[in-house]
């Protein structure tokens, strides 16, 4: 069995905690899943087990009660999943076969926030008073847009300089991955070889241009910044390029273009990270926007869908 997270264990003792009473009872056997109330739940003797309760305490300990008779006693509890609980009642010595007492002593989750066994019928229960919970959350990890830099970490700066696109995601052979650009423009010439664009030689133009994600270059400067500079598209007269810098909507440096959309980069925790600034949410929980940069020892860098090489 996985061993729970302390957010599934918190989350799995608000759930319980409380007490518990049967709500009603499922004909598995019927065409239409007929639901049965309470007042039909009885043992194969006849007694009338509709009245029984089930209490669960913060402490893992849990009261069976039965209203019907007054008899009463203690257990033990745990969660063993997600939306699974088990507990050790022996159910006033009512049931006598091993097999279906531990078939029932297990509780799972619903779709609707019940919980719910077999035993010949599938019973729910609903919760009808919610018990006492104290939990102490763990202290949330600081993101790492939050974690300042220490002294040492100021002086990390293996990174800084320029890096080239090594490989990007390609489609080579049919397989998406990240390939080199030899690699990459190998498999079109290839395939138009192979007469796949005859029909289409502007599909043919719009992969090669696909390729200039390979002539990217990415600048980690000395005061942690990432800039980008993109190659010219093909095709772009001198004319586009001089309007397009006249305007201000881009600068060139050293003939490539520069947005001037800079974005972060430092070193801790023992690594280098990136600020895509991104908005990610997951489940309606926000994540970093920051992502891990990975050199290698063989003068590489994974950085976002790249791998890098530093140029000479």
């Amino acid at each position: 069995m996985a061993e729970l997270s302390q957010k599934q264990l918190n989350e799995g003792l608000k759930f319980i905690v409380g007490k518990w009473q049967i709500d009603y009872l499922v004909n598995t056997w019927s065409a239409n899943l007929d639901h049965l109330p309470a007042s039909q739940f009885k043992s194969n003797e006849g007694k009338d087990l509709s009245q029984i309760s089930w209490e669960f305490f913060e402490d893992h300990t849990m009261k069976m009660r039965n209203d019907a008779t007054g008899d009463e006693e203690t257990c033990t509890w745990t969660q063993t999943s997600d939306s699974k609980f088990r507990y050790d009642g022996k159910w006033f010595g009512l049931i006598q076969n091993e097999t279906v007492l531990s078939n029932i002593q297990n509780l799972e989750k619903d779709m609707d926030g019940g919980l719910v066994f077999s035993m010949m019928f599938v019973i729910r229960l609903k919760k009808t008073a919610e018990g006492e919970v104290h939990i102490v959350e763990e202290p949330k990890e600081k993101d790492i847009g939050e974690i300042e830099p220490t002294a040492d970490d100021l002086k990390k700066k293996d990174i800084v300089g320029r890096w080239a696109v090594y490989k990007s995601f390609a489609s080579v052979g049919g397989q998406l991955g990240q390939f080199t650009r030899a690699e990459a423009e190998g498999d079109l010439e290839k395939r138009k070889a192979a007469g796949e664009f005859a029909d289409d030689e502007r599909r043919y133009e719009h992969a090669r241009e696909g390729l200039s994600a390979f002539g990217t270059v990415f600048e980690f400067t000395d005061d942690y910044k990432v800039k980008t500079y993109s190659p010219i598209p093909p095709g772009v007269s001198q004319a586009e390029i001089d309007e397009a810098v006249a305007s201000g909507d881009v600068k060139l440096v050293d003939g490539m273009i520069y947005a001037g959309e800079d974005k972060k980069w430092k070193y801790v925790k023992g690594e280098y990270w990136y600020d895509t600034e991104e908005h990610r949410e997951i489940c309606g929980e926000v994540k970093s926007s920051w992502d891990k940069i990975t050199p290698d020892s063989e003068g590489h860098m994974q950085f976002t869908m790249f791998v890098l090489e530093k140029k000479k």
